[in-house]
């Protein structure tokens, strides 16, 4: 197995005409892509851990458009772009952000991290509680409109005894 690392395109990679990546772009296809990884706000991307596996969605300069990429493994965090490794050891850069002809920041690109079964687990975990949190909710709502009808109950069997 190689292990040497290479940059891509300058080691000579020649661009299909329709590649892997031209073909995942649709929102069902990426949503599926994305199953089991979470988004990381654009504030803590700084905070990522080498070695983690990342997708991301950019800018496509040429289009215009926003660009589904499938990623690799985090090698290094930098200020304007994330240095990835994908299949083959290849290396290359995922940029942070999109800017216009006059240098103004028009896009940031959005990091989703493959999460490690115990971040799956604290999400599963939430995601009961929430759930938890919303049935105790509904129940008291009951609770309450129960107490009420009791108490307007026990008045009317009052006046009822009043009257005998």
């Amino acid at each position: 197995m190689n292990t040497t690392i290479h940059r891509l395109g300058i080691d000579g990679y020649q661009r299909p005409r329709k590649t892997y990546t031209d073909t995942l772009q649709n929102v069902d296809v990426i949503k599926k892509k994305l199953d089991g990884y979470i988004e990381i706000p654009e504030d803590e991307v700084d905070n990522l851990q080498e070695g983690v596996f990342l997708r991301y969605i950019k800018l496509d300069a040429k289009t215009g458009k926003e660009r589904f990429i499938t990623g690799g493994v985090l090698l290094r965090v930098n200020p304007e772009y994330l240095l990835i490794k994908g299949k083959d050891n290849g290396t290359f850069s995922a940029q942070r952000y999109a800017y216009d002809a006059g240098g103004a920041k028009i896009f940031t690109t959005r990091f989703f991290k493959l999460l490690n079964n115990e971040e799956k687990l604290k999400i599963k975990l939430g995601d009961m509680q929430a759930k938890a949190n919303e049935i105790i909710e509904e129940l008291e709502g009951t609770i309450d409109k129960q107490a009420a009808e009791i108490a307007e109950l026990k008045a009317i069997i009052r006046k009822l005894k009043a009257r005998t």
